[in-house]
């Protein structure tokens, strides 16, 4: 997640928990706009330190980058697999249901006789 996009999550997180807050207070409308506006200040600031310290302390050089060709070859390969793997359970589904109707048969033809 970029940097950025943590800070616009956090801050508007910080709204609405701000919002909740000042309604579970019962304040008046000066008191919940400025509870709201505490909290979200709070929630901002935390968020800002937090990406600051990411920043400082993580290398970006070590962050590894995937290629995405090989990426996609191996989840087509995954899935191909996963086609192969259902195709036979809903063969061996019909073979069951189908053994199941012969057994319903031969019971029904034993009752019969």
């Amino acid at each position: 997640m970029r940097g950025e996009n943590f800070v616009y999550f956090a801050t508007i997180s910080g709204f609405f928990i701000g919002i909740i807050f000042a309604i579970l207070n019962n304040l008046d409308f000066f008191n919940f706009l400025f509870a709201t506006f505490l909290v979200t200040a709070i929630f901002y600031l935390i968020s800002l330190a937090t990406v600051a310290f990411f920043i400082k302390f993580v290398n970006i050089r070590q962050i590894v980058f995937f290629n995405k060709s090989q990426v996609d070859e191996i989840l087509d390969m995954q899935i191909k697999d996963l086609e192969k793997c259902e195709d036979f359970i809903i063969e061996s589904f019909n073979f069951i249901k189908k053994v199941e109707e012969e057994e319903l048969e031969i019971i029904r033809k034993n009752k019969n006789v």
